[in-house]
């Protein structure tokens, strides 16, 4: 599991000073949910199956902590702000009763505006999407699903510890479509250890022949502390090689483009209008308050994160306090580092004023971006090696 970054002690009322022209800046909610019924194998998120948690911080004990934050949030920001985005991540936040999500949605229309038509998601696993829970959610406000689709090939799935069964996607889909939903995201996988390159391609075609308006395509990072970091170690698995995780981004990128599909964030393809407005909020540097165990949040300029442990967060919240663990103020420099670092990941690209001229002309002459209407805009080669870009842009 992931650890968490160090900070300064975090205020237990949680205050902020920092409330400046809020009510004129996007603001989103991101809700975790950190509860899975299996451990992916890949999985270093802050998630936790039964067997992990005491009585007391079960799934069902999730909302009234929950509706407990969202007021805190509501005190601490002072002012009745608009909310823009909602997303609902994990873990697997399907498994939530439908009753749940409805009441705490319930709760964030109590503390705060919501913006007219907001983009609302939850993520699902496919094994997890009912009839009466696609209408429940349409009912409640959500309006956009990220199905865990990872892979069509039932070995890689396996791989990778994932307990669904591929037909069920499709399946989903459907349920999904008949209910009403115009708006979801199927997110795929690549690179797991053993995958060939023809595994990726018919992943690819079957998650285009569900035609989503949008699709996600991760590289595959084993990391310690996993399942998977641990069978890395004894020699179970070995690590996919650069060539081969690039040929099968460029494999994606080829068919998703022949398909309708335009690229607007490294890792993400949409078709028009169809982009994933929460993430944008993120890669755009605005503000977001997280719920949950674990869950970050930025308002500006202030970063900070929640306990990770399901009782701590809950304890914590009982007595009225911020479950916090710690925060840190970004200085100028980080604001800007930062700032490059995810405006370059956009395909609306990052704007060359502020940036040296002779590493923006060495990036051209190495064709790892171009320069269209005085923003730097990343080549497919550029991408590929996005790291190096950045180190370039920030040096």
């Amino acid at each position: 599991m992931a650890a968490l970054p160090e900070g300064s002690p975090a205020p237990l009322d949680g205050n902020l000073t920092n409330l400046f022209d809020l009510v004129n800046k996007p603001f989103s909610l991101y809700v975790h949910v950190p509860y899975c019924s299996k451990r992916c194998g890949y999985c270093d998120f802050n998630t936790y199956t039964p067997s992990e948690l005491d009585r007391e911080d079960q799934i069902e004990s999730w909302l009234n902590s929950a509706v407990k934050e969202i007021e805190l949030a509501r005190r601490v920001l002072k002012e009745e702000l608009t909310i823009d985005t909602i997303f609902f991540g994990g873990g697997t936040p399907s498994l939530l009763d439908s009753n749940t999500v409805d009441n705490f949605i319930q709760s964030v229309k109590s503390n705060f505006k919501l913006k007219p038509g907001l983009e609302i998601t939850i993520e699902a696993n496919p094994d997890s999407i009912t009839e009466e829970k696609s209408q429940r959610w349409l009912n409640s406000g959500i309006n956009r699903v990220s199905i865990g689709m990872q892979s069509s090939t039932k070995e890689v799935l396996k791989k990778l510890d994932r307990t669904h069964n591929p037909d069920n996607v499709s399946h989903s889909v459907d349920i999904l479509k008949k209910s009403g939903f115009d708006n979801f995201s199927l997110d795929l996988i690549y690179g797991t250890p053993g995958e060939s390159l023809s595994d990726w391609e018919n992943s690819l075609k079957d998650a285009i022949a569900l035609n989503p308006p949008h699709i996600s395509a991760y590289s595959l990072v084993i990391e310690p502390g996993t399942k998977m970091g641990a069978q890395l170690n004894r020699g179970e698995i070995s690590q996919v090689n650069d060539d081969e995780v690039a040929d099968k981004y460029q494999l994606a990128d080829e068919m998703l483009n022949k398909n309708n599909y335009s690229w607007y964030e490294i890792s993400n393809w949409a078709k028009r209008d169809k982009e994933c407005k929460h993430n944008l909020n993120y890669w755009l540097g605005n503000n977001w308050w997280g719920i949950g165990p674990g869950a970050h949040s930025h308002v500006n300029g202030v970063r900070w994160w929640n306990h990770k442990l399901p009782k701590v967060w809950r304890e914590l919240l009982e007595k009225q306090n911020s479950p916090a663990l710690a925060r840190e103020v970004l200085s100028e420099d980080q604001i800007k580092s930062e700032q490059i670092m995810l405006l370059s990941r956009l395909r609306t690209g990052l704007g060359n004023h502020e940036l040296d001229e002779n590493r923006i002309e060495n990036l051209i002459a190495n064709q790892l971006a171009t320069l269209d209407a005085n923003k730097i805009v990343l080549t497919l080669k550029g991408r590929l090696l996005a790291d190096e870009v950045f180190r370039q842009l920030s040096a």
